[in-house]
């Protein structure tokens, strides 16, 4: 929510920050959806000028721009993401990322998996099944062989069930999932409770 909010005290908005966030939140995910593919870079450039112009700001979208990769770049992992990845063992697992070179580029981490999928490389951004499809391709199994784990109810669970995988969502602050999404096959407070399910 720090972009929103940011635009909103920036200019002094009458409007929501939620408003602002849930504009920002529909241009996205419809961009992200269409063909042909864009970086999230251009994309962002092109609804973050969408939005400003909507709210009548007169400010060059580029700011915003470069804020939302200051903040989408420096991620900092669950405190039991290595322990439970590391516990798998010999369990085939991978990382499915709506993520760039330039996010994967800022990682300063090295995660116990077989590989890492990002969007980029894809040329398509979750909830697009081809996603996951090429995940499971790379695993060298079938979709409804692999256990998704996500914390988006739309990018995940939505997207792995469409591709016919079974789906375990992170839910870890309790919030309801979109009516438009289907009932995930299990929901977890976190990681830790994954070892259960496999």
């Amino acid at each position: 929510m720090l972009m929103p909010q940011r635009i909103v005290a920036d200019h002094r908005l009458s409007v929501s920050v939620d408003d602002v966030w849930r504009m920002w939140m529909a241009l996205y995910f419809e961009a992200t959806q269409l063909t042909p593919f864009r970086t999230l870079r251009v994309i962002q450039e092109a609804i973050l000028s969408d939005v400003l112009r909507y709210f009548d700001v007169r400010a060059a979208a580029i700011l915003y721009v470069d804020l939302f990769f200051q903040l989408t770049t420096r991620v900092q992992l669950y405190p039991e993401t290595l322990s439970v990845l590391t516990g798998l063992g010999s369990i085939p697992s991978a990382i499915v990322s709506n993520a760039d070179h330039e996010h994967a580029a800022a990682w300063n981490f090295t995660l116990p998996v077989q590989f890492i999928l990002i969007s980029e490389a894809v040329k398509a951004y979750k909830p697009h099944p081809l996603m996951f499809l090429r995940a499971v391709e790379q695993l060298g199994v079938q979709p409804h062989e692999v256990l998704h784990v996500g914390d988006s109810d739309v990018d995940d669970v939505l997207g792995a069930k469409a591709a016919g995988l079974q789906v375990a969502w992170v839910n870890r602050d309790r919030r309801s999932r979109r009516s438009d999404v289907p009932t995930p096959d299990f929901e977890i407070a976190d990681l830790t409770e994954l070892p259960r399910l496999l």
